[in-house]
């Protein structure tokens, strides 16, 4: 008697869609964020596939997949955990007086400001262009508030992902160690006639995304280590936070390094127009020595994608998924587009 469910491949492809099917029902009936349900994974996949070529160096030496995962991942565990013996004590340390100092900080920004106001309204100045300095430091003090309570609120939901701390790296092993059933069982979803298409653009885009991921990270870490290095030198408050804040904002394409001196500027101020002076002096030389020389040679040449597209891009994938939505925005645009220019070949029969 034939099976009336057909093949064995067939029966795992069915499985594949009734899974995703059931999750896509869970998130709409319950309202669950998609976000809220995606990112630890969407972490997990990011860290699985940075680690990936590594643990393949070792399968090439012959060693099992399972004993290069451990390898790779045991010493990826080591210098996390170094690290963090270094760093992190002196990062509760910043956290909490800068969680303590932010209403005083509140309160020193806007006497900042009034001075500044008080200087130029006996100025003689025009009072029409009084009324517009008027309302460009109110908008000025509004975003610094803003600011402020931002970083306390992200102090707060940092401690607040432990749930993620705990279950990322149990995901990304699994994703690490299985990587090539994960990839397989991708595989078997893809019409059969169109597979072998399908995966030259899948290397395509893995050439992409890989090199654009890992450059950035390495550029990020040089902005951070030297904008903490600098800041510890010229002795501006929470070097480690704002340094470790500087290098992951750097990630983000054209806003990035604006984003990243702000906090900076705004703490230097508070202590003096020296160190203000100071820091951003060292931002932009930092700055010029990543996008003028680090950069070209570790990621070569942009992704092509013209800027309108790329802020696009942030926008959503901002709203969608917050910091992690900025960082992977460019490299998923990218997919997109050599997948679209693979389509269109195809349909011109190139």
């Amino acid at each position: 008697m034939n099976n009336i469910w057909g093949s064995k491949k067939v029966n795992i492809k069915l499985v594949n869609i009734l899974i995703i099917a059931v999750m896509v029902f869970i998130v709409l009936k319950y309202r669950i964020t998609i976000g809220t349900v995606l990112k630890p994974f969407i972490i997990a996949a990011v860290i699985s596939y940075l680690l990936n070529p590594i643990v393949k160096v070792f399968e090439k030496k012959g060693i099992r997949r399972i004993f290069g995962v451990l390898i790779v991942y045991l010493t990826f565990i080591a210098i996390i955990l170094l690290l963090s013996l270094l760093l992190v004590p002196k990062l509760i340390k910043e956290i909490s007086v800068l969680a303590l100092n932010i209403p005083q900080y509140s309160s020193q920004m806007q006497e900042l400001l009034k001075r500044f106001q008080d200087g130029y309204v006996n100025s003689g100045l025009p009072e029409s262009f009084k009324e517009v300095l008027d309302e460009n430091i109110y908008m000025l003090q509004s975003m610094i508030l803003t600011l402020l309570q931002n970083i306390a609120n992200g102090i707060i939901d940092a401690f607040s992902q432990l749930f993620n701390i705990v279950i990322v790296p149990v995901i990304a092993f699994y994703m690490l160690k299985d990587s090539e059933y994960f990839k397989n069982q991708f595989i078997l979803l893809l019409p059969k006639a169109k597979r072998m298409k399908f995966i030259v653009l899948l290397r395509d885009i893995d050439n992409v995304f890989g090199k654009y991921i890992r450059g950035q990270i390495i550029v990020g870490s040089f902005v951070g280590v030297f904008t903490t290095i600098a800041l510890i030198l010229i002795q501006v408050k929470y070097a480690f936070i704002l340094g470790i804040f500087a290098g992951i904002a750097n990630i983000i394409p054209y806003f990035g390094p604006f984003i990243g001196i702000v906090p900076t500027i705004l703490f230097a101020l508070l202590d003096s127009t020296g160190k203000a002076l100071y820091a951003a002096g060292a931002f932009i030389l930092i700055q010029q020595i990543e996008s003028g020389f680090l950069t070209p040679r570790i990621i070569g040449k942009s992704v092509g994608i013209h800027p309108v597209y790329v802020i696009m891009s942030l926008i959503v994938g901002g709203k969608l998924l917050g910091v992690i939505g900025l960082i992977m925005a460019v490299p998923v645009l990218a997919a997109i587009k050599l997948t679209l220019r693979h389509v269109l070949r195809d349909k011109q029969g190139v």
